[in-house]
């Protein structure tokens, strides 16, 4: 799937119509249907259905939107900062992370960097890690942080930090009075944490199965205040890092760990397997190496 059939869909989904996004793009309807049910094919998924209205977007044409947003304007990022580094005789390394690094890595390892490597400008954004391997499958970008499991026949990955999963509770919920909490503590009981486009979304829920957990998920979202509020209102428990849920601690919520030791988050540092970055990127995972020493 390219970034032109991305934008092809986007016509038809916002005029909800073959024939008036055709007209928009230039292209026959003939070729517009075609890039849709290829599409639809490649993602196994029904897009739009036909009503006397015209084309009704799917669920799935919803996500797909959104995900679709996200890597175009990415992508034009990216050709605007070569643009601006261009102009202003410096070299612009994009790395896209998953969710949790921009919080542990904070601005002054940002400044140090550009104190020793001054040339280089860093675009550090976060992503859902689908989009991260999508930008890295095209070799869009050469560095991304990704959380483990890593598929290391694609990879050359370097294990950077690991941070353990929490529960947020409500003072008032039974579950407060515990130290730690077990999976099965949290049979039925409405959850709330990061949506499915995460890879730890899978992990954690695969862990709450094998314990023969009910698993009650009533919020999926990207906002770690979402899952914050939900726990504060009493709606339920959220599931967040330890070190992320510590910065928006309240008297009436507590932090619980998991008693499981395992139970935690382990990023590395990844770049395509046999492939040779540029000298500005050996700078970032030099300068990270000696930052994971010293720090």
């Amino acid at each position: 799937m390219t970034t032109t059939e991305l934008k092809y869909f986007l016509a038809v989904y916002a005029s909800h119509s073959i024939k008036k996004a055709a007209q928009s793009l230039y292209i026959t309807s003939q070729a517009l249907s075609k890039t849709i049910k290829r599409i639809e094919m490649e993602l196994d998924v029904t897009l739009f259905t036909r009503t006397h209205e015209g084309l009704l977007p799917t669920h799935a044409a919803d996500q797909l939107a959104k995900h679709a947003h996200i890597i175009i304007n990415e992508l034009d990022n990216i050709q605007s900062d070569f643009s601006l580094a261009d102009a202003n005789n410096s070299i612009v390394l994009t790395i896209p992370t998953t969710y949790g690094v921009l919080d542990y890595l904070h601005y002054d390892f940002i400044r140090q960097f550009y104190i020793e490597y001054p040339y280089i400008k860093l675009n550090l954004i976060e992503l859902p890690e689908t989009q991260i391997h999508e930008l890295l499958g095209s070799n869009t970008v050469e560095l991304a942080f990704l959380p483990a499991p890593i598929d290391f026949s694609a990879y050359e990955a370097h294990y950077c930090f690991a941070w353990k999963h929490c529960t947020i509770i409500n003072r008032k919920h039974p579950l407060a009075s515990k130290k730690t909490i077990q999976y099965t503590d949290l049979d039925g009981i409405p959850l709330a944490l990061r949506g499915r486009s995460y890879s730890v979304y899978p992990t954690n829920i695969s862990r709450f199965l094998k314990e023969g957990v009910h698993v009650n998920v009533l919020l999926e979202t990207t906002s770690e205040t979402l899952i914050h509020e939900f726990a504060q209102t009493n709606a339920g428990i959220g599931i967040s890092l330890t070190f992320l849920a510590q910065k928006q601690r309240t008297a009436n919520r507590v932090i619980r760990e998991f008693e499981d030791p395992n139970c935690q988050k382990e990023v590395y540092l990844v770049k395509n397997k046999d492939t040779t970055v540029s000298n500005e990127a050996n700078c970032f995972i030099a300068y990270l190496n000696n930052w994971l020493t010293t720090c």
